[in-house]
C-alpha cells in the first residue's frame, strides 16, 4: 500500500506521465478497434496503360496487384486488375471499387504502355500519375508492342514462378553498351529540358520466340522457363529484351532505335560498362586476316566544350579498356583463354578506328533526328551562357543546333 502510494505521489508531481497515460487510454482504445491499414489498400507493383477498346475517349489501365490476405500461396498474391475511365484517374478509382480496397501506388516498380497509345498522349497520363499519384521518379519506363494489360499478365507469371524477374530484365538494362534503362526522371527531364529528347526502354512481347523468357500456360496453371523448353501445346509468350529503345522528342517517338542503334550512341553517352567490339579482316604478326572480338570490361568519356568565332566546339575524350575474348582465323576458332595481352600499335589502331567509326554514326543518327540526348546543350549553356545564345540566334533553325557543333573524338584504347 506505502508502495501505490509512493507512485502516486510520482504521478503528481509529474504531470507530462499524466498526459501521456491520458493518449494513450483515449487513442490506444480508438485504434485497437480499427482495422489494420495493410487490409485497406491493394499494393500495385506495376501499372499498364491502353487506349480502350472500342472507345476513341477511354483510357484501360492495367494493375500488378498484391493483395494481402493471409494463408495465399505465393503465386495466388499477385492478380491483373482491368479497369476503363475517361481518364488514368476514373480508371484507378473503377480498380479500387472492382477489387473493394484503395488502390496503393507507392510501390510501382514499372510503367508500361503500349506503343501506339505511348505515340498519342501517354505523357499527359504520366504526368497525372507523377503529380497527384506520387509515383516515384524512379519508376521504370516501359514501352512493348503489345497491349499492356498482356504485358502485365505474363510479368505476373514471372514473379510468380520464376527466378527470372522483369526487374531483372528491366534494371540491367543500362550495363550494356547495348541497350538502356528509362524512369520517369529521365524522360520528364528530356522532355521539359531544352533538348526535348529522351530514351523510353522497349521489351517485346511475342508469341512462340525462340529468344528471350517465354512464359507458358497449360490448363489454366503457368509455367516460366527458357523459351524453346515449353510443350506446343501450351499457349506461350515470350518477353523479350533486344536492346531496342525509343527515341523520343517533346515526349513523342521519334525513331525506333535497334541496339546496334543504341550501340552507337551509348558511346558518345558513356553510359555503359559492359559490351563488346569486333574488327574484321584484320592482320598483324600474330593474326592473318581475323576476326576478332574484345569484350569491353569499363569505359569513361569526358567531354570539354568551348567556343572558337561563335562555333561551339566538343572535345570528347574516349578510354575504353578490353579484352580479346574470341579470335577467327580461317577455320580456326578460339573463344577463350587467348594469349593477346600485349596488343600490337596495329591492334590499338584499329579499334581506336572502330569506336571512332561506331560514335560518328551514332551522332549521325541524333544529327538527323534533332535530338540531343547527350544533353550537349546544358554542357555548352553552363560553359558560356551568351555564347550559346549568340550562337543559336545565328542559325536558321535553332532546334538543328547539333548539325552545328564541331565534336572532335579522339579515343584511347588499353588491353589487359
Amino acid at each position: 500500500m506505502a508502495r501505490i502510494k509512493e507512485y502516486l505521489r510520482i504521478l503528481t508531481k509529474s504531470p507530462i506521465i499524466l498526459i501521456a497515460f491520458f493518449i494513450i487510454l483515449t487513442f490506444g482504445s480508438i485504434s485497437l478497434g480499427k482495422n489494420a491499414e495493410i487490409n485497406q489498400y491493394a499494393i500495385v507493383t506495376a501499372i499498364g496503360i491502353d487506349k480502350a477498346e472500342n472507345s476513341d475517349n477511354e483510357v484501360e489501365i492495367s494493375l500488378l496487384t498484391f493483395v494481402p490476405v493471409a494463408q495465399q500461396s505465393f503465386t495466388e498474391k499477385y492478380k491483373v486488375i482491368k479497369a476503363k475511365g475517361e481518364s488514368v484517374s476514373e480508371a484507378i478509382d473503377f480498380a479500387g471499387l472492382s477489387i473493394g480496397r484503395r488502390v496503393g501506388l507507392n510501390h510501382v516498380k514499372i510503367l508500361v504502355i503500349n506503343e501506339e497509345y505511348f505515340n498519342e498522349n501517354a505523357s499527359v497520363e504520366m504526368d497525372f500519375l507523377v503529380r497527384d499519384k506520387n509515383l516515384a521518379l524512379s519508376t521504370s519506363v516501359v514501352c512493348t508492342d503489345a497491349k499492356a494489360s498482356e504485358f502485365l499478365e505474363a510479368v505476373q507469371k514471372l514473379d510468380s514462378e520464376s527466378s527470372i524477374k522483369i526487374d531483372d530484365i528491366i534494371e540491367f538494362n543500362n550495363e550494356y553498351v547495348y541497350s538502356n534503362e528509362s524512369t520517369l526522371e529521365t524522360f520528364y527531364k528530356g522532355l521539359y529540358g531544352p533538348s526535348k529528347s529522351s530514351l523510353v526502354s522497349f521489351i517485346a512481347l511475342s508469341d512462340n520466340s525462340d529468344e528471350g523468357v517465354t512464359v507458358s500456360a497449360n490448363n489454366g496453371e503457368g509455367q516460366a522457363g527458357n523459351s524453346g523448353s515449353q510443350s506446343s501445346s501450351q499457349s506461350e509468350k515470350t518477353i523479350q529484351n533486344d536492346g531496342s529503345t525509343i527515341l523520343c522528342r517533346e515526349g513523342r517517338e521519334i525513331r525506333h532505335l535497334t541496339s546496334e542503334d543504341m550501340k552507337k550512341i551509348n558511346f558518345l553517352r558513356g553510359s555503359f560498362v559492359r559490351g563488346s567490339i569486333t574488327i574484321e579482316n584484320f592482320s598483324d604478326e600474330v593474326f592473318h586476316n581475323a576476326r576478332l572480338t574484345f569484350d569491353i570490361y569499363e569505359s569513361f568519356i569526358n567531354k570539354r566544350v568551348k567556343f572558337e568565332n561563335n562555333i561551339p566546339i566538343v572535345n570528347a575524350d574516349v578510354k575504353v579498356y578490353v579484352k580479346l575474348t574470341e579470335a577467327k582465323e580461317d577455320d580456326l576458332e578460339i573463344k577463350e583463354n587467348v594469349d593477346y595481352k600485349n596488343m600490337s600499335e596495329k591492334a590499338v589502331n584499329a579499334l581506336e578506328k572502330e569506336v571512332k567509326n561506331i560514335i560518328k554514326e551514332g551522332l549521325d543518327i541524333l544529327r538527323e533526328n534533332q535530338c540531343d540526348i547527350i544533353d550537349v546543350y546544358t554542357l555548352l549553356y553552363n560553359h558560356d551562357p551568351n555564347a550559346m545564345q549568340n550562337f543559336l540566334k545565328s542559325l536558321e533553325d535553332e532546334e538543328d543546333y547539333l548539325n552545328h557543333i564541331i565534336f572532335k573524338i579522339s579515343p584511347q584504347i588499353y588491353s589487359s
